[in-house]
């Protein structure tokens, strides 16, 4: 007998309560950090700098392989040509707590397409990894700034062959509360809950100037799931047991094998920052408005928005290599319901950043909000290795239990290494430890900053 589908109360004040509180939280942030930080509107993200004696000469790994072996340099400046693309090569072998261990390569350009005083370095970042768990994962993220950054391209395109462990919807560390299909009720299934899929991203959107650091833009994005295998779901035994990706998919009249999300964006940026790929000071602000149709493929219609911002604030006059950043973002679910493996969680922003301290997925909600802060310092005076400390918190929504944001709260912390990979664009190595709730841990590689 087809089990009654579970309708959600969606009270539409409980939503625009959420909205506003979006809204509210980046305007306090931008009010509060903004008198702190000072730039200006024709500062280079690639001055030359010239070095005096109080002033260590820089080094990277380059300089350090040269040495090696005997490799003379011409120069002790150092800066990026226009239209010259600089490459930075690494070979992946590494463990991560989503991936197991797991080898490959990264390869990162950078290249500056326009005056170095009035254009922002543009970034594009590819790996291919194969992993322990049998995972082929193929990443391609851009951050494109034209001539004048007059337009900034985003991109986000990925082809996953996953398998991953999730955890049910919201902040849940406990036992917890049983799951329900209409009138049917099973204990939830304590722990990790193995899912086998693979997964195609693509994401990107355009932003025009006009005026200042504000733009103005417009994307597409695709999220498509498929050969979904949900291994804790279980139907046939003596004892049934579901799992809470069939129970939503169930609930929420999705199909449980495969499922599209596809919309267009709208969207507002603010973006003053001097480096993109390593900030010593600026804001970034963004607010995006997603529309999913079925006309474009989606499943179900559906709305979200979500908003980001970020603030660096250099604290030492002389040493402008120490800093105090902050990251916010938060995505509120407007109308209709989006696919289980479609909802936002962590380490599954743009570049896998959020979330240290916990594994991927460990979190996901209707509705989520994130916040971090870190501090960045140097260690070496020529600036080869440098640290970070970090302190992060997530929350996240079930409607199902409702479960709201900002009831309750999964903390991280930890501290990381830097290796500068790239003198010229401020490219480094980032190898990060973190600690979480109940317990949770792991060990984070990747390319450039967390954020």
């Amino acid at each position: 007998m087809q089990p009654e589908v579970y309708s959600r109360d969606l009270n539409l004040s409980k939503k625009f309560m959420e909205l506003k509180s979006i809204i509210k939280l980046l305007t306090g942030l931008i009010l509060v950090i903004s008198p702190f930080i000072s730039y200006s509107q024709t500062d280079s993200i690639n001055q030359e700098i010239i070095y005096t004696p109080h002033r260590p000469v820089q080094k990277d790994l380059r300089d350090v392989i040269n040495n090696w072996f005997n490799i003379k340099t011409s120069s002790n400046k150092f800066s990026i040509e226009k239209n010259k693309l600089v490459k930075t090569f690494l070979p992946i072998i590494g463990y991560t707590p989503a991936n197991g261990f797991l080898v490959g390569v990264g390869i990162s350009g950078n290249i500056l397409l326009g005056d170095p005083a009035t254009t922002k370095i543009s970034s594009v970042i590819t790996n291919i990894n194969v992993t322990s768990k049998r995972q082929l994962v193929i990443n391609l993220r851009s951050n494109i700034y034209s001539e004048n950054n007059r337009w900034i391209f985003q991109g986000d395109m990925r082809m996953l062959f996953f398998t991953q462990d999730t955890y049910g919807l919201g902040v849940n560390f406990t036992e917890r509360e049983p799951l329900t299909i209409g009138a049917i009720r099973t204990p939830s299934v304590q722990g990790p809950q193995l899912m086998n899929f693979n997964y195609v991203r693509l994401h990107q959107m355009a932003y025009r100037n006009i005026g200042s650091a504000l733009y103005l833009g417009g994307g597409y994005n695709l999220d498509h799931h498929y050969n979904i295998v949900d291994k804790a779901l279980d139907t046939t035994g003596n004892e049934t047991q579901f799992s809470d990706h069939f129970v939503y998919s169930v609930n929420n009249k999705f199909p449980t094998k495969k499922y599209t999300t596809s919309g267009v964006l709208f969207g507002l940026l603010w973006d003053s920052r001097d480096n993109s790929i390593f900030t010593h000071r600026g804001q970034y602000a963004a607010l995006n408005f997603r529309v999913n149709s079925t006309l474009l493929g989606s499943e179900r219609a559906s709305s979200r928005l979500f908003g980001e911002y970020r603030a660096f604030i250099p604290v030492s006059k002389t040493n402008q290599n120490k800093i105090l950043g902050f990251w916010f973002w938060q995505s509120i679910l407007t109308s209709g319901d989006q696919p289980y493996l479609a909802l936002p969680s962590i380490t599954w922003d743009m570049y896998n950043r959020s979330g240290r301290g916990y594994i991927q997925g460990r979190l996901r909600g209707e509705n989520f909000a994130y916040a971090e802060s870190e501090y960045r310092f140097p260690i070496t005076k020529n600036g080869l290795f440098s640290g970070v400390a970090f302190v992060n918190i997530s929350t996240a929504s079930d409607e199902a239990t409702k479960q709201k944001v900002y009831t309750d709260f999964a903390p991280g912390y930890g501290f990381g290494l830097r290796l500068k990979m790239d003198k010229r664009t401020h490219t480094n190595l980032s190898i990060d430890y973190g600690r979480g709730r109940n317990g949770s841990s792991g060990i984070y590689f990747n390319l450039q900053e967390t954020f």
